[in-house]
């Protein structure tokens, strides 16, 4: 099936936030924002808020105010026009941070003269009443559409209480149109209030690198030697799918030998022990590593050690590890599902994630086929440059001022 990108392409001319001013506006819009839901620096959630940030700091049109905890100050940049308002870590426990957003944070939002309130991990973290405009970035809502991706207290406020909190949002964003789509259709949010921006793409670090170097640094830093199969993601049975990857690998080493090893970095989440006991009775499980948690400025060179990427989640709201794959120009299969197909446009091998088979050959095309494999190389460079993370900030400080009313 043919499937046609509706995520928007980079408008020509575009110029960054420190150029963008409101010339009726007298004074900086006052933007609150929250770091939390965030995970720590482990999640995709992380980066777009960590990006947004860096973007935000050079903005000349607004000044925010961060709500962090008090242990991850550096990790969530607050310089430039973003100042951090530190809070006790203890908060992370989830009902209290629960209570936090419904109790505490109307009255910072009313103590600091907010504008407008920012909750950039809005389909995790949401007030239900703010004393200023509220923005909340849904990223997905892949519980509707995984059973049982989470337990029945987090599945239950997915459902029942979350659509709900949306609503009461004065606008909405998220990051692709199947998303959006989701929060219309679940959420019953008119969709002139839903505007997509999409996630991207740090230029900078996700590049096209020397494979023999990035390949040894990998040996040196895993024990990981010769070609391997990639996938990066939090190990989550059954949403992100990793069984039937294995057993795809396994069905791709019984057919053709070959040298390949299958890496599967990623932090122990839901039901992971399914996953570790699917690698260890695996014929080949000598070849299937779980290194655990890989730090994010480790992340480009297992890409461009990778001699193929393969997405086979359930699920995405978007997907960024496939964009970022595709950035340092690995060759990349992904599911035919979600957000997926949208983001990877012509430039991925699409298979059906249900089916192990279909797994199979689509990885066999990458490996085997060295002219599609090329050919999707090429296209994959060039649909990463249409992501830009500038762009996003752009898109988003335009909703957070018409929120605002600006």
């Amino acid at each position: 099936m043919t499937t046609v990108s509706t995520v928007p392409a980079p408008v020509a001319g575009d110029v960054p936030l420190c150029a963008l001013k409101g010339p009726a506006q007298v004074a900086p819009l006052n933007v609150g924002i929250t770091s939390f839901g965030a995970d720590g620096g482990k999640s995709g959630i992380s980066q777009y808020v960590i990006q947004l940030l860096r973007q935000f700091s050079a903005s000349n049109s607004a000044e925010f105010q961060l709500y962090v905890y008090d242990t991850e100050t550096s990790l969530f940049p607050a310089t430039g026009q973003v100042s951090a308002i530190p809070l006790p870590a203890r908060l992370r426990h989830p009902v209290a941070n629960l209570a936090w957003h419904q109790l505490a944070l109307p009255r910072w939002c009313q103590r600091q003269r907010h504008d407008v309130l920012f909750l950039p991990a809005g389909n995790r973290r949401l007030t239900w009443k703010a004393p200023c405009p509220t923005v909340g970035t849904v990223h997905d809502l892949s519980a509707l559409h995984v059973r049982g991706k989470y337990d029945w207290a987090r599945s239950g406020y997915i459902r029942h209480v979350l659509p709900r909190l949306i609503r009461r949002l004065t606008r909405v964003l998220t990051i692709s149109q199947s998303s959006k789509q989701d929060i219309v259709e679940y959420a019953k949010v008119p969709a002139d209030r839903v505007t997509v921006a999409p996630l991207a793409v740090d230029h900078a670090e996700f590049f096209p690198r020397d494979t023999d170097e990035c390949r040894d640094a990998v040996e040196q830093w895993l024990g990981v030697k010769g070609p391997f199969l990639l996938y990066i993601s939090r190990l989550e049975h059954p949403g992100k799918n990793h069984v039937r990857l294995i057993e795809a690998f396994n069905e791709l080493k019984r057919k053709h030998g070959l040298p390949h090893r299958l890496l599967l970095p990623g932090s122990d989440w839901c039901r992971a022990d399914r996953i570790h006991r699917a690698a260890a009775l695996s014929p080949w499980s000598h070849d299937i590593v779980l290194p655990g948690f890989v730090p994010s400025e480790l992340l480009p060179l297992l890409y461009n050690a990778a001699d193929v990427h393969v997405f086979p989640s359930l699920y995405e709201g978007f997907g960024l590890p496939l964009l970022e794959a595709m950035a340092t120009g690995v060759p990349t299969a992904c599911s035919n599902t979600s957000s997926l197909p949208e983001v990877a446009g012509d430039a991925a091998e699409l298979f059906d994630p249900l089916e192990v088979d279909d797994i199979v050959a689509a990885i066999e095309r990458l490996i085997f086929d060295g002219p599609r494999r090329q050919q999707l190389i090429v296209r994959g460079l060039s649909r990463a440059k249409t992501f830009s993370w500038e762009r996003t900030a752009r898109q988003t400080l335009s909703v957070l001022e018409e929120a605002a009313g600006c």
